[in-house]
């Protein structure tokens, strides 16, 4: 799964995959919005299958803290 999502990170933020670790935050290190994390969790929905509730975006604050949400 974190490789999925590192994949998708870098393509969508348009960096390098290799720079991307569990412990990346999405506001500090990629500088991301609620809105572009809110994109990235529909489209790994789409890709995953599993639903993801709303009030789970206020407890994402790392790759590592989404990948494990998405392998519940």
């Amino acid at each position: 799964m974190f490789e999925k999502i590192q994949q998708e990170l870098a393509e969508y933020f348009g960096i390098d995959a290799s720079t991307i670790t569990r412990n990346t935050t999405f506001a500090n290190d990629l500088k991301a919005d609620s809105l572009a994390l809110m994109e990235l969790m529909f489209s790994l929905e789409s890709e995953t299958g599993k639903t993801l509730d709303d009030d789970v975006m206020d407890k994402i604050v790392t790759v590592g803290d989404l990948c494990d949400m998405l392998e519940k």
